[in-house]
């Protein structure tokens, strides 16, 4: 009976731990390997952090201050799924590079043209998208902004270093790695100068204040960022991005069925003329969101 107790104790638990990293950081986690990927993972720091149970890591986690929010940063450099590649998907690339940016350009404005990695993993989404823009002469030809967040310290502080290995590498053609990168012991570094051109930045996207300026983008990239989150994570992403985002910005976010009808309900966004699914712009005038 008392290893009974013991037990439902311990679960009951770690779905509040859950439920909490849910919240905060728009995770999926329902399921039993969410539960199992928090034990995994929290096992260890958990007991690092003095803590007897995960009812104790929950209430310092909970507690506010420096201590909280240092736990947070490990929570989330630990739970980060940090898969990415150079030219991982070009097609979107190539889109903003070939019709996007003619677009945008065309219109005279003040400020400079801004683009946004919303979920730039260890950086290759970012640095591919700076290639993609400098191979067309886009640099020579408007004044452009590209910043690059991920709610993972850890992950930032790697895209700020710009070391990659050979297998992330794998799908850029031997010409622009060579043109790009030097290759160094341990693999393969990223020239300070298209590193250089990105803002990078912490942001946690459930975080109003972290998002708001960056929001303020006329492209944002969130492709494979989507899959990961609950969807209450996505309609409140959605919902903080059209508050900030220009008139008629674009939003290039996951493909599927399940993504499209979250995003079309928001009444936010409707879905572009572009050849291809996974473009959407912000409407020009925001309707009540039914999410």
């Amino acid at each position: 009976m008392e290893s009974w107790i013991e037990t439902d104790r311990i679960t009951g638990s770690v779905y509040l731990l859950r439920d909490l990293i849910q919240e905060r950081l728009g995770l999926s986690l329902d399921d039993a390997n969410g539960s199992r990927l928090i034990t995994n993972k929290l096992a260890d720091r958990m007991k690092e952090s003095r803590c007897n149970s995960f009812l104790e890591y929950y209430y310092l986690l909970m507690s506010g201050g420096a201590a909280a929010e240092d736990e947070w940063r490990y929570v989330m450099a630990a739970l980060a799924k940090s898969i990415s590649s150079f030219w991982r998907h070009t097609n979107p690339i190539r889109t903003l590079a070939d019709i996007v940016m003619p677009q945008l350009s065309s219109i005279s404005r003040a400020e400079p043209l801004r683009i946004w990695s919303a979920s730039c993993a260890t950086g290759e989404e970012p640095l591919s998208i700076s290639m993609m823009l400098k191979e067309a002469g886009w640099f020579e030809r408007a004044r452009i902004e590209i910043y690059a967040s991920d709610a993972s310290y850890a992950a930032i502080e790697k895209a700020t270093k710009g070391v990659y290995s050979e297998q992330r590498l794998n799908g850029l053609d031997v010409e622009l790695r060579d043109k790009y990168f030097t290759r160094e012991e341990g693999g393969w570094q990223v020239l300070p100068e298209l590193r250089e051109m990105i803002q990078w930045k912490v942001a946690n996207l459930m975080i109003e204040k972290e998002v708001a300026d960056l929001a303020q983008s006329h492209v944002i990239f969130c492709r494979n960022m989507f899959i990961y989150f609950t969807g209450h994570a996505i309609c409140k992403t959605l919902r903080l991005f059209a508050r900030y985002m220009p008139e008629g910005a674009y939003l290039f976010s996951d493909q599927g069925e399940f993504f499209a009808r979250l995003i079309s309900y928001s009444n936010l966004f409707e879905p572009s003329s572009i050849t291809g699914s996974g473009i959407w712009i912000r409407r020009n005038t925001l309707r009540s969101p039914v999410i």
